[in-house]
């Protein structure tokens, strides 16, 4: 054995037949204590309880004694190194001069047999090399309580410095939690939101910000209960601990998420069960992203956005997430659902509904005459418009709209707006324009082929209104891959990619469908290896394809999904399905043969399964396939005639 430095190593057979025998060992020492220190890889674990690897093993136990891992942690993070004195006054405050160099100069020799020429001395000065160790601080996203657990009660001012960096450390993972968990909430990825909030508040169980993620994140997710208790736990603590009460923001936010309702519609007959609902992926998230900062920039004034796309690609679903997301914010928001011709005024009464409950008073009493005749509420709600001269409909409604928006945030939304008539259509952008420098976003959802007027009024935006088009498409393969991940979580790999490979074959890679097929497997439909025929055919979109064409998968996942709802739930949507289009409560009650209480709680069930939607004019299917399904596959030809007759009150 030889020795170069303090590092030893085993004897190498060189030889060197020119050079003389001091030249050969010098080089020797060069060559093996290079190799040496490129071996050498120290990495320490700062965030969280402390943890020491030198290549990846456990290090000698002579490095672990506390005043040498300290020593070594407060090096580490200290870039330019420091001087003897301090290091002395940091580490051994209790010991004369010469004794507390002395364990200094050992503790450094402990050092330098780990760290070899990584552990510099200059003049007074003791620094380590540059990336001579990793840490989890240089790590993008890392979070975790500094030095947590570890501490030197003999050294007082290494308390104070571990103390500060803590506090500083503490800071900087909270701020990327929650900056982490906002993002995944603009993406609709709810659970990565939660998570991100759960692990900021074990950093800080009072930090407000991340109460406030989590209360967003669960009300989304629809657990409003959770979100509330929440908030509940949280006050309670501010006042037992530190007499002091929430934060406004998270009042007002605790008081939105009381106020409001979990889907549109629906109410407090039934408590909602509270599940994970279906994970937005692919290129879902990065549009429902895309209308978050439309939202945000609803600040600004007036912005125009437009959702495109076939049937069953989520534009609905994008809709609901950012009216969810604008509630959450304090915003008035209006739902509205065209069936085919719906005129302006039909939008107009709609909106109303949600106008009413927010700031309308503030327009001048000619508008509240206006609409009073279009919404009688608003006559009851502001008794001063009597007599006034109503102004025309359309200013009625720009002045309205206007008055709320001085108050708070608007957000007004048409869905399934190409079976609207155009004057709603071009209303929508007349508002736009005339509103210009007022909180409103219009939203409005369109299928492909939405028609000249929508083709003209989207060619607009950008030009002459601010906002966005986005368009709705087929998930692939990993998009469905991680709807197999959330939906059938015990499945092995190899079973999950056949799962994923059927889902992509036979429904084209379409969300509404690839999601009611997975929900089948997971709730035991059986599905066979065979490859089926491509679907939909080439150049044919979902508009165009006849239930009878879908694949049998696909038509046994609707049934199967139809059969798991209640029979009262099951009676109300064939209702829905025979009459078609917009069915008002009246004639769901006759031709379901429900009493009101029954046909609430149905229509809660089938909103929250997302089978329908509903506005304050009645409701109609989310997905207009399915309702094809439905009258191809789970209802006769004498029972359709049954129903009708009943909804027109000339049945049973």
């Amino acid at each position: 054995m030889f020795r170069y430095g303090r590092l030893a190593c085993g004897v190498l057979d060189v030889r060197y037949p020119t050079f003389d025998a001091r030249t050969v060992v010098s080089d020797i020492g060069h060559r093996t204590a290079n190799i040496i220190q490129r071996r050498i890889v120290i990495q320490l674990r700062l965030l969280g309880p402390v943890e020491l690897r030198v290549n990846g093993q456990p290090p000698p136990a002579d490095l672990l004694w506390r005043k040498h891992l300290a020593l070594l942690v407060y090096l580490a993070c200290s870039q330019r190194g420091r001087a003897r004195d301090h290091l002395i006054g940091m580490f051994w405050p209790e010991k004369d001069d010469q004794k507390a160099r002395h364990s200094l100069n050992e503790a450094l020799r402990v050092l330098r047999r780990s760290l070899g020429d990584a552990l510099v001395t200059e003049a007074d000065v003791v620094r380590l090399e540059p990336g001579s160790i990793h840490s989890d601080l240089e790590e993008p996203g890392g979070h975790g309580i500094f030095l947590e657990g570890f501490a030197l009660p003999d050294a007082p001012a290494f308390e104070d410095w571990v103390a500060r960096e803590r506090a500083i450390r503490r800071a900087d993972s909270l701020d990327a939690l929650v900056a982490g968990g906002e993002r995944a909430l603009a993406e609709g990825a709810l659970r990565d939101a939660r998570d991100a909030a759960h692990q900021a508040l074990t950093l800080d169980g009072q930090h407000e910000p991340s109460v406030r993620l989590l209360m967003r994140a669960s009300a989304l997710s629809g657990d409003r209960a959770g979100a509330l208790d929440a908030y509940t736990r949280h006050a309670r603590a501010l006042r037992e601990e530190m007499n002091a009460d929430a934060e406004p923001e998270t009042r007002a936010l605790a008081d939105r998420i009381r106020a409001a309702a979990a889907l549109p519609g629906s109410g407090e007959r039934v408590a909602r069960p509270v599940a994970e609902p279906v994970p937005i992926v692919g290129p879902g998230r990065r549009l429902l992203a895309r209308l978050g900062e439309v939202w945000d920039g609803a600040r600004r004034g007036c912005h125009v956005a437009i959702i495109r796309g076939d049937p069953g690609t989520g534009r609905t679903r994008l809709g609901d997430e950012l009216a969810a997301r604008a509630r959450l914010d304090g915003a008035a928001v209006c739902v509205a659902r065209a069936v085919e011709n719906d005129a302006a005024a039909d939008v107009w009464r709609t909106w109303l509904r949600g106008l009413v409950e927010a700031e309308l008073g503030g327009a001048a009493p000619e508008a509240l005459a206006a609409l009073a005749l279009l919404d009688p509420d608003v006559a009851v709600r502001f008794p001063g418009t009597r007599g006034a001269t109503p102004q025309a409909a359309p200013d009625a409604m720009v002045s309205g709209i206007a008055a709320v928006a001085d108050a708070r945030p608007v957000l007004l939304v048409l869905d399934d707006a190409d079976r609207a008539h155009a004057d709603a259509l071009r209303f929508a952008f007349q508002l736009a324009q005339r509103v210009a420098a007022s909180r409103v976003v219009v939203l409005l959802t369109t299928a492909l082929r939405g028609g000249e007027v929508l083709d003209d009024l989207m060619a607009r935006i950008g030009r002459d209104v601010p906002g966005v088009v986005v368009e709705t498409g087929s998930l692939e393969e990993p998009d469905v891959a991680a709807l197999v991940a959330w939906g059938l979580p015990a499945y092995d790999p190899g079973a999950a990619t056949r799962v994923v490979r059927r889902v992509m074959a036979d429904t084209a890679g379409n969300p509404f469908l690839a999601v009611e097929v997975i929900r089948a497997v997971r709730d035991g439909l059986a599905v066979s290896g065979s490859e089926s025929r491509a679907w939909p055919a080439r150049h044919r979109t979902l508009d165009d394809t006849l239930p009878g064409d879908l694949p049998p998968i696909v038509v046994a996942a609707l049934r199967q999904r139809f059969r798991a709802l209640s029979e009262h739930a099951q009676r109300a949507l064939i209702v829905v399905a025979v009459l078609g289009g917009r069915v008002a409560m009246d004639a769901l009650a006759r031709g379901a043969r429900l009493d009101p209480e029954a046909l609430a709680r149905s229509l809660d069930e089938l909103e929250w399964e997302r089978w329908l939607a509903g506005d304050a004019r009645g409701y109609d299917f989310v997905t207009r396939l399915a309702r094809e399904v439905i009258l191809a596959e789970m209802v006769t030809g004498g029972e359709q005639r049954r129903v009708r007759e009943r909804a027109a009150g000339r049945g049973e």
